[in-house]
């Protein structure tokens, strides 16, 4: 049984012989793969969701204003000093050891559990190195710039020093994505005009609860407690499927603008002392920086999504909150663990070519999230999580919860799987030539479209008769797609990437640059389209084949759970099973399936069970009051069911 933060704080010399014994026992701990001044010049990770832990440094005079001893009577009381509660096994993979302290009949103990991540800080590790080894290292600037979505989520317990690392972060960002910018529009100017290709504009939002703030909108008013009196934000899907607050969208040009946003909106958060920190975070904060490129107006734009989160807390640090404060506690600690169920879908889905079930519409924190999470987003993403731990071995038990909170998350990889079989409609199935033919394919119909706009009818007609003799693409394929490419390659291209590469491609008969720029963002953009459509294609047949094999097993569950009602209420068998199939020919097996599981299976027992026990009882037809039954219980369902449409779409 493990102990609480004060019998911990009692026993604390204890504890602390315990963690020397075993310390002493521990080879040196390894380091990082890569030297800090070699992350920029690595080969980027291309895994879709990276896992980190982090802890810090007690702060002085910390463990005292924090942690209290209750000594026997009669004896001295013991010195609160700082305890080690964490150990850094190994920086990468990550490694962290918490130490929990225990109870049993011998004696108090001392546990070492381990947590496996792809990354762990150290307290030693600064902000600068957290940042290189998370947004640098997996490149989610460039991610941005090109149209993707990049996320950084920082969880842990009050006071682990979360804030701590995004704001560093987020000022490291403000530094050096304007930089990133110019080098990115370089590459695609080919020394025409050197414009700003890329317009930024910024929204910060809070989230506390199910109540969204905007953290830009200027306010004097006041409550109670100090805090800014701002109106709801509403957060919902509109018609077209995006999710987008009505937020105010500041439009940044330099690195100076942005770090002064960031900081002014931060400013606004609202803050609470609790048992645990002076000024907890109350509510999740997302900052999210939009990305429109100006050179392909066509293209998604690209965000970065920075969110630090509520500080999560146990029973024991918010039990003596006022109802507004623990009410707060349940809210933030309910959508962080939606967030656990999504990105643990998410991290399985990216290991598996099968369709995984992302639950990201349950919480207005993952509907905000929903380019990360939502299967159907041609947009590439990738998300950071940093759990942050606190260092105190009073908090242990608390660091064991976050720990376990994060390590799912991180992806396993992909089990090696054989060729697939040739499908026209689904480019991952393609070989080098069949997508060389492809890409010529897609081109030609796009140059021969531009011709016809210049009114040259009697080319266009014959260009696709005798498209190697008399049409010229304006760039050479086989650079686009040389030996040992596939579609496959080229759509985990970003859309720039793939436009740079046209652009080196281009021939001596290249036209303007930016009918070019415009005619490869459609060629990657149909792509990714087909690539989409295929996996979707995919989702659709795993999900039949798990509703036939359910049905097969509940058709036959259905007629003997009959046989058996039936029989046990009556004392004699039906002259023929009872079972689905003496439904109304709308309640298909699988309909049933899902009213079932909405009543769940004891209710639907009792009521059916019932319904034959009074047929028996007033001798009336037993499987008259089994369908009668079965129906009032469908009925019930479908009323629901229309309820909660009418509800989604009384939101849009």
């Amino acid at each position: 049984m493990a102990t609480s933060a004060t019998l911990t704080t009692t026993q604390l010399p204890h504890f602390r012989s315990l963690l020397e014994e075993w310390l002493a026992k521990q080879p040196p701990a390894t380091g990082f793969s890569v030297p800090f001044e070699d992350i920029a010049k690595t080969p980027k990770v291309s895994k879709d969701v990276v896992v980190a832990f982090r802890t810090r440094h007690p702060l002085p005079g910390e463990a005292v204003g924090k942690f209290q001893s209750t000594p026997a009577d009669g004896e001295d009381d013991v010195p609160v000093e700082v305890c080690i509660g964490i150990t850094v096994k190994s920086a990468e993979p990550g490694v962290f050891v918490a130490h929990v302290p225990g109870m049993k009949w011998s004696g108090f103990t001392l546990t070492h559990k381990e947590y496996i991540a792809d990354l762990a800080f150290g307290p030693d590790t600064t902000n600068e190195e957290v940042y290189q080894r998370t947004v640098v290292a997996n490149d989610l600037l460039h991610l941005g710039l090109s149209g993707g979505v990049g996320c950084i989520l920082a969880y842990g317990q009050t006071s682990s020093g979360k804030t701590y690392t995004m704001e560093g972060i987020e000022s490291r960002i403000a530094r050096d994505l304007f930089d990133a910018a110019r080098v990115v529009g370089n590459r695609l100017s080919y020394g025409q005009n050197e414009a700003d290709f890329f317009e930024f504009s910024v929204t910060f939002l809070e989230l506390q609860g199910k109540h969204a703030t905007d953290l830009v909108e200027p306010n004097d008013k006041v409550d109670a407690s100090g805090n800014v009196v701002r109106k709801d934000v509403a957060i919902h899907e509109d018609k077209a499927g995006n999710v987008k607050p009505r937020l105010i969208s500041t439009i940044v040009r330099t690195s100076t603008e942005l770090e002064e946003l960031i900081t002014s909106s931060l400013s606004h958060r609202r803050t609470c002392a609790t048992l645990r920190n002076a000024a907890s975070s109350r509510s999740h904060a997302v900052l999210t920086i939009h990305i429109k490129n100006k050179s392909l107006p066509y293209t998604e734009d690209g965000r970065l999504i920075l969110v630090d989160l509520a500080g999560s807390e146990r029973y024991e640090d918010s039990k003596a909150h006022d109802k507004q404060r623990m009410k707060e506690s349940r809210e933030n600690n309910e959508s962080l663990m939606n967030l656990k169920e999504s990105v643990r879908a998410k991290a399985k889905m990216a290991a598996e070519d099968g369709f995984v079930h992302i639950p990201w519409r349950s919480n207005k924190l993952t509907m905000l999230l929903k380019p990360i999470f939502d299967v159907e987003s041609r947009q590439p993403s990738k998300a950071v999580i940093i759990a942050h731990v606190s260092p105190h071995i009073q908090d242990s038990i608390h660091s064991t919860n976050t720990l376990s909170y994060a390590t799912p998350f991180r992806t396993v990889p992909a089990k090696p799987r054989g060729p697939l079989a040739y499908d026209s409609e689904d480019p991952r199935t393609w070989d080098r030539a069949q997508t060389h033919a492809w890409l010529t394919s897609e081109f030609a119909k796009h140059t021969v479209a531009e011709k016809v706009q210049e009114e040259k009818a009697d080319f266009a007609a014959n260009a696709l008769a005798s498209l190697n003799e008399r049409l010229d693409l304006g760039l050479d394929i086989d650079k686009v797609c040389p030996e040992g490419y596939t579609a496959r390659n080229l759509g985990a291209l970003y859309t720039t990437e793939f436009v740079e590469r046209c652009l080196a491609a281009r021939t001596e008969r290249t036209g303007d640059m930016g009918i070019l720029k415009n005619r490869a963002a459609e060629v990657i953009g149909q792509l990714f389209y087909l690539i989409m459509s295929a996996k979707t294609r995919t989702r659709t047949q795993i999900m039949k084949t798990r509703k036939k094999v359910k049905m097969q097993a509940y058709g036959k569950f259905f007629v003997v759970r009959a046989f058996t009602l039936t029989c046990e209420f009556s004392g004699e068998a039906p002259k023929r099973a009872v079972g689905y199939e003496d439904e109304d020919e709308d309640d298909d097996p699988m309909v049933m399936i899902d009213a079932m599981e909405y009543h769940t299976l004891e209710k639907w027992d009792t009521t059916i069970a019932a319904a034959i026990a009074k047929a028996v009882e007033e001798k009336t037809d037993v499987r008259e009051a089994h369908s009668n039954a079965t129906k009032g219980l469908m009925e019930a369902w479908r009323v629901d069911v229309a309820r909660r449409q009418s509800e989604s779409k009384a939101l849009i």
